[in-house]
């Protein structure tokens, strides 16, 4: 009964707080019948004959709109107008995206699982509830509301299949956009366009920013409009149109040439770059494409046999070394290796990342060849818990008989030196093992982190940071201490290479120019905070808890930027679940992360998956529902 109730107060004081959250709002007249509420999102009320329209959302205590129009699905921005939904409003929602408000609790209930090996990537500002939903609209509809005409227009970009409102009201002419720009030519983030390119061929996984190219298509159907007036989603209202569609292009090529000059993805599509270039940058290509790099051998020494997206270190004597081990494949070749009395067993294992093509198999290795497995501090935890990060392609399987070592750490093997580095390149947990022959020999094991045409940064929810002695600028600082004999294999790549030091200087450069346009682009006092959708992130990402039972979840933030930050952050959960505190504030350091635990505790009446998330402010940033977490109850016969 006690758990009951504690629920039942914690979900009177979250509906109070969706109350709340306009009525602070500042409101400003545009026109005479359109008034803009500005807060977290921009709340629009539109009134003809004594009937209110709502955009995105408005305060409920100044008016009972007869319907809200979304332009997105995303939870961000999508709960400013639930709550008007919910005493009677007409929801009008981009039919592309309707099932994300119809499903919303079935898409959480799906992903518990659906997390795992997950190569889509799209973003999971999913609504934790589903809504009654009374149209979806598409691109040329036209909706009639008390004798005025909305026309709808698809604008898809920052989100698969957003639209866009235009409306004359008082003589002018607005365009509801969305958050498909922000302020004069400004983008929220990156990250939020990652995507498959069918075009190229290419999967969402290696679709860096692949929607970027719909976006400035989209940009540019509605300046074709004329429109008088731009209201997005959120931050200012933008009353010269053309001109910050113009400078937000611009500044999108100029973003998408740097990247994909030094991009390894060239190395694995080939010519589709070709066609991927011109899907953001038109028919005249100018990307300075870098060479690929100075020596590409033909293959392997015979000391290193390529297994698939393994390698395996064979000494003389007939032991191993294996680098990862992402598939039963892997395990089949060694045991044919064992038959074929090439392999006499292995010495140790050792991991370069967390993604399931390198780690899945790695238990079932285990059982056939019994060995230590080895990896660099900074994977440990993810290596024995990955059900606690939300990140690409994570296994579900927990690394076992995991070894850390310290960055930098050497041992002796066999007829090899090895010593193993933190090599945060193409994942913020990543690795890379330098093997050294007595008998001469250098090879640097660097995971999927280089090809010869550049970096694998192509999935933008890789946490690929910019800051200097993090990410790839780390990862250049220990390439340019290897031998000048030492080559490079990645695991995906059959030829070992090797880049010159102009070129690492090269890439070097292009990620400093990279910080600079991002700095333009984004509305961020740091362009990390415009790639790096977990700078804020709830941990675990996932757990279990039976009813009854106390858990603890930490908010971690990344404070990107130059100065210290303090940090509020307010938490939401269903009914129940209950914690407390949940509103807590966290002074960070300068380019820091700093972690804060609070107590939660699992009701009687709680749901099977329950969906956590977090507000979190700082200077005048308010940013919604940002994060969330998961916890599944089970039973106690479980």
């Amino acid at each position: 009964m006690k758990t009951r109730l504690i629920s039942i107060l914690m979900a009177g004081i979250v509906m109070a707080g969706y109350f709340s959250r306009y009525c602070l709002a500042e409101s400003e007249k545009l026109s005479e019948h359109v008034t803009l509420y500005q807060g977290p999102v921009n709340g629009i009320l539109i009134e003809q004959n004594d009937k209110y329209l709502a955009m995105y959302g408005a305060p409920s205590h100044q008016s009972s709109p007869d319907m809200v129009l979304f332009t997105h699905s995303r939870r961000d921005v999508a709960w400013a107008g639930i709550e008007l939904v919910k005493q009677g409003a007409k929801a009008f929602v981009p039919d592309a995206e309707r099932q994300h408000f119809t499903e919303g609790d079935k898409f959480w209930q799906n992903f518990t699982q659906r997390r795992y090996n997950d190569f889509e990537q799209q973003t999971t500002r999913i609504l934790t509830q589903s809504i009654h939903v009374s149209e979806g609209v598409k691109g040329g509809d036209a909706i009639s509301w008390q004798g005025l005409k909305i026309d709808v227009l698809d604008t898809p970009g920052y989100s698969r299949g957003a639209v866009s409102y235009l409306i004359s009201v008082d003589q002018i002419k607005y365009a509801f956009v969305g958050d498909m720009i922000y302020g004069q030519g400004q983008l929220l983030d990156l990250y939020s366009l990652q995507d498959v390119v069918p075009e190229a061929r290419i999967g969402g996984y290696h679709g860096w920013a692949g929607r970027m190219g719909q976006l400035i298509d989209s940009l540019r159907r509605i300046k074709t409009q004329n429109p008088d007036i731009l209201i997005p989603a959120r931050g200012p209202v933008i009353r010269q149109p053309s001109a910050a569609i113009d400078t937000l292009i611009a500044r999108l090529q100029a973003v998408y040439r740097n990247y994909l000059s030094v991009s390894a993805g060239r190395w694995y599509f080939k010519d589709n770059y070709d066609i991927l270039a011109r899907l953001v940058l038109g028919d005249t290509l100018d990307v300075p494409w870098m060479d690929w790099a100075v020596q590409i051998e033909k293959a392997p020494p015979d000391w290193v046999v390529s297994i698939h997206n393994a390698r395996l270190i064979l000494s003389q004597t007939g032991r191993g070394f294996l680098i990862d081990c992402g598939g039963k494949n892997i395990i089949d070749e060694l045991v044919t290796l064992r038959d074929q009395g090439r392999l006499k067993g292995l010495d140790g294992v050792f991991i370069t990342h967390y993604h399931a093509d390198h780690t899945d198999a790695v238990p079932a290795l285990l059982t056939e060849f019994p060995a230590p497995v080895y990896a660099v501090k900074p994977l440990d935890d993810i290596l024995r818990h990955p059900g606690s990060y939300r990140l690409p392609v994570i296994s579900p399987n927990a690394t076992p008989n995991l070894q850390s070592l310290e960055d930098g750490h050497s041992m002796p093997w066999r007829e090899f030196t090895l010593t193993f580095y933190d090599f945060p390149g193409q994942t913020i947990y990543h690795s890379a093992l330098l093997v050294e022959r007595q008998a001469g020999g250098r090879m640097l094991f660097v995971g999927d982190s280089f090809t010869p045409s550049g970096m694998d940064d192509y999935c933008l929810q890789n946490r690929n940071l910019l800051h200097d002695g993090t990410g790839y600028p780390y990862c250049f600082e220990i390439l340019r201490k290897m031998p000048a004999d030492c080559l490079l294999n990645n695991q995906h790549v059959f030829e070992p290479f090797r880049f010159s030091a102009e070129q690492l200087d090269h890439m070097d450069k292009v990620l400093q120019e990279r910080k600079k346009l991002m700095a333009e682009l984004f509305p961020w006092d740091d362009p990390n905070y415009g790639i790096d959708e977990r700078w804020i992130r709830l941990f675990p990402y996932g757990q279990c808890l039976r009813p009854g039972q106390h858990g603890m979840i930490e908010v971690c933030i990344f404070n990107h930027s130059a100065h210290a930050h303090s940090y509020k952050v307010q938490l939401h959960s269903p009914l129940g679940i209950y914690i407390k505190p949940d509103v807590i504030t966290l002074d960070v350091p300068p380019r820091a992360e700093k972690r804060f635990s609070v107590p939660v505790l699992v009701c009687s009446d709680a749901a099977d998956v329950n969906v956590i998330t977090a507000d979190v402010e700082f200077d005048d940033r308010q940013l919604r529902h940002w994060t969330e977490a998961m916890i599944e109850t089970e039973s106690g016969e479980k």
